[in-house]
């Protein structure tokens, strides 16, 4: 859950998740719908799809139980080298490297790497796990680049590896590692339609998740209610809000919005059909 998505964000998901699948066999037994439904909002849905079917294969070749080798862990779904690194490390103590931005970032101003590559990050990192505890390493590291080695005004003097620091030695650590070039931003319009009626609110299913209809523009004689906006990667979404009957409702199915498994989009839309359905209150006399 943390990929990507901020603590503050993900600690209201991960108490429900837990009280939800206490354990891997209880997730291997969930159908998608569940997963998902659980998971909506925190984005990025592929980590629970992946999430469910490796609680899967770990239930059927494993017994339920982690596996302690880098060679089975790494074939799992949605386990890359980050993830495989930060179960072992961090969970069994075994001596592998945990490279994330913030690990990054830290290794670049200790070694003075203005545009380090990516396999001379994994060596140093490597090279520092093997030679103390891997669970104290990885961690600290992490939590260093987060609190003391941040991206703009780094704390250098509360740092523990000042004295050795190449970055703060040369007066650089703002100007390393260089900023990578960041795709430019794409703006999408489009327009969200509410079609409500007493047997449910028309919605498609598409890879598990729910959504309005979507389109260009809003059709003639519906009613605009108000506009959001989202940011995925580098695309900026701006939605008009219309409430209405859908002129072509081919694909789409009334249902009840509270239990289906939506992105954060959907319900940011929703939410501001929510809003203007609900009763205005009238003056105090």
């Amino acid at each position: 859950m943390l990929q990507q998505t901020q603590v503050d964000t993900v600690l209201p998901y991960y108490s429900r998740w837990l009280e939800r699948f206490p354990t891997l066999a209880s997730l291997a037994a969930s159908g998608e719908d569940d997963v998902l439904h659980l998971w909506s909002g925190l984005g990025y849905y592929n980590r629970a799809r992946n999430f469910r079917k490796a609680s899967i294969e770990v239930v059927a070749e494993f017994g339920g139980e982690i596996p302690r080798s880098y060679a089975d862990l790494i074939r799992l779904p949605g386990i890359g080298r980050y993830m495989a690194g930060a179960i072992l490390s961090i969970a069994f103590n075994k001596p592998y490297p945990v490279v994330d931005g913030n690990v990054r970032r830290v290794l670049a101003r200790y070694n003075g790497w203005t545009e380090p590559k990516d396999a001379q990050i994994w060596e140093d990192a490597t090279d520092i796990v093997q030679a103390f505890s891997p669970r104290v390493v990885n961690q600290g590291m992490m939590e260093l680049g987060a609190v003391i080695c941040t991206p703009k005004s780094p704390r250098c003097e509360d740092c523990p590896w000042q004295g050795a620091c190449a970055a703060r030695a040369a007066g650089n650590a703002d100007q390393i590692p260089s900023a990578r070039k960041r795709p430019a931003t794409i703006r999408v319009d489009l327009t969200a339609v509410i079609d409500r009626n007493s047997r449910g609110i028309l919605m498609k299913e598409d890879k598990g998740l729910w959504e309005f209809p979507l389109l260009s523009a809003c059709p003639p004689g519906l009613e605009k209610l108000g506009h959001c906006r989202h940011a995925i990667t580098h695309h900026r979404i701006e939605v008009d809000v219309c409430r209405g009957k859908l002129p072509d409702p081919a694909g789409y199915r009334r249902v009840r919005f509270e239990d289906m498994p939506v992105t954060s989009l959907t319900r940011k839309i929703y939410g501001i059909f929510d809003q203007d359905s609900r009763p205005k209150s009238s003056p105090a006399d």
